[in-house]
């Protein structure tokens, strides 16, 4: 690779760190947000952290996390803020661009720097990175084991073999379902394997892996599994959970859970999504250039002899990957990262092999132009996705998204606590059905006494109540106290909570805000 494909390389990467790392907090806490970070409290303060095979998945995301949380010098967990959080998976999403590197003498330059600048810019890839959820340390991790196993193929050195096995345990360390990419990941080495090989690709298995090598991978998974799902040594029967947890789970994918959706779920988002007064959104143009590649992988033609192999093997696993996940019932819309990121590196391999085909200029200078309205077009979707319609419900990215409303309502109840008595111990009970209640538990963590509950409770006593619209409790005088309804607020489209202020308080509240009649403006 000469010096302009590296410069264009790190103009990318650099990129790709600006859109992912700027304005991380102007975004509500998603549901699933909040809980993870409840769960980074855990591992953060002097009880050790425990893996809950139920819930909340691998620890990497948490133990990960205590980096920038300790090199920005965060005092407490109370003055933790939204983008130190979610810092840890914006790098990952960087780092996935960086990984493409070691790819380049196989992938060539301009695939490279062509699959970097779509990793860089993807829509759906850059909002998943701006989230505190595992899927892009899973997505990364993944990568960081297919290039490892991809280098070892190529080299049969043991580093490479150790590193796929660190890659290896750290995947098991961050969610359930990394049995889905690596079970497509076996898949793509078995039939590329069977495919290049021909009937002695048996033996060429044998003489491609070295079995002491093997050995020392599998050792290496044990240990860097063993050490996240121990919390460093402190739990032991961390690793036991981690396989006990595949019951809950299996039961979940089979269909158990409210997030069933269609075989197309996914494909809707990111072929063709829009829904009332909302813009068309589409990342087709890399679906396209990935069918290209892969047409050239079908036919072994326009590739070299490495290219192909590496091409092949990377439309094995993505096809296999997305029937994986077009099948179980159980979807959420984050979980597309792994397959989409491998249509991500076909569309490079396409797009860097149509420039080499089209030989006359003005084919050469048509082709130019769709490429850069159509990568223009990716960067409007990106910009749209995660700097404007961020909390839109027709972004369809955004699934179950707090709306920026309830922070209205999590800053009043914050303002009314300091106006309190009691201050961060001022008592607060919240009531919403199913645990709805989320992400409020992240934004009033540093209330000492909140109460939270899935019913109504029969004799509420706090001082500030919050309730589910949909119960229409009409609060006002029960126990001896009597309430006011200061507010409607939405917490998730079509989702209200009511709050209800002791009227004495709310007195008290409103005079602290109102000036003095001789200083107040005309």
């Amino acid at each position: 690779m000469n010096r302009g494909w590296a410069w264009a390389f790190g103009l990318i990467a650099l990129g790709a760190l600006g859109i992912r790392c700027v304005q991380l907090d102007l975004r509500p806490m998603h549901n699933d947000e909040a809980v993870n970070a409840i769960r980074q409290a855990a591992a953060w303060s002097s009880e050790p952290y425990r893996y809950d095979p139920g819930e909340h998945h691998g620890p990497t995301l948490y133990y990960f996390s205590l980096i920038p949380i300790r090199l920005r010098g965060v005092p407490s967990f109370a003055a933790l803020d939204e983008a130190t959080l979610r810092l840890t998976p914006a790098l990952a999403g960087v780092a996935m661009v960086l990984l493409l590197w070691p790819l380049r003498h196989a992938l060539g330059a301009g695939a490279t720097v062509a699959a970097a600048g779509f990793t860089a810019l993807s829509p759906a890839l850059v909002f998943y990175s701006r989230n505190f959820i595992h899927e892009m340390l899973l997505g990364l991790f993944t990568l960081l084991l297919g290039v490892a196993v991809w280098r070892y193929t190529s080299e049969r050195r043991a580093s490479w073999a150790v590193l796929a096995g660190v890659a290896l345990g750290l995947m098991h360390a961050t969610k359930e379902t990394f049995v889905l990419p690596l079970g497509a990941l076996a898949i793509a080495v078995a039939v590329v394997s069977r495919w290049e090989g021909g009937p002695g690709f048996l033996a060429q298995w044998r003489r491609t892996w070295n079995g002491r090598h093997v050995l020392w991978a599998a050792f290496a998974a044990l240990v860097v599994s063993v050490t996240f799902y121990t919390s460093f040594f402190t739990h032991w029967r961390g690793p036991l959970d981690s396989i006990l947890s595949y019951l809950p789970w299996l039961q979940r994918a089979a269909g158990d859970s409210p997030h069933i959706h269609p075989w197309y779920f996914y494909l809707e988002r990111l072929l063709w999504f829009q829904r009332p007064r909302g813009p068309l959104w589409t990342e087709g143009l890399i679906l396209v250039l990935a069918c290209v590649a892969m047409g050239l992988a079908l036919r072994g033609q326009g590739l070299g002899p490495t290219n192909r192999v590496l091409v092949r093997g990377v439309m094995i696993y993505t096809l296999t990957l997305t029937v994986f996940y077009t099948l179980i019932p159980y979807k959420t819309p984050w979980c597309l990262v792994g397959f989409w990121h491998g249509f991500v590196l076909l569309a490079g391999v396409g797009a860097a092999r149509l420039a080499c085909w089209l030989m006359p200029l003005t084919a050469r200078a048509l082709y130019a132009g769709l490429l850069t309205a159509g990568v223009v077009h990716l960067g409007w979707q990106c910009w749209q996705a995660n700097f404007v319609r961020h909390s839109d419900w027709r972004n369809p990215y955004v699934y179950a998204q707090t709306v920026p409303d309830v922070l209205r309502m999590a800053r009043r109840v914050l303002d009314l606590a300091r106006g309190h008595a009691d201050g961060p111990r001022m008592p607060v009970q919240v009531a919403v059905p199913n645990h709805g209640y989320w992400p409020l538990p992240w934004y009033w963590r540093s209330l000492e006494r909140v109460g939270w509950y899935d019913r109504f409770p029969e004799a509420p006593w706090a001082p500030v109540v919050v309730a589910a619209a949909e119960w229409n409790v009409k609060l006002d005088e029960r126990s001896g106290r009597r309430w006011v309804m200061t507010g409607l607020y939405e917490l998730r489209p079509r989702v209200f909570l009511e709050l209800y202020v002791e009227l004495e308080l709310w007195k008290r509240w409103l005079a602290q805000r109102t000036p003095p009649p001789d200083t107040a403006q005309p």
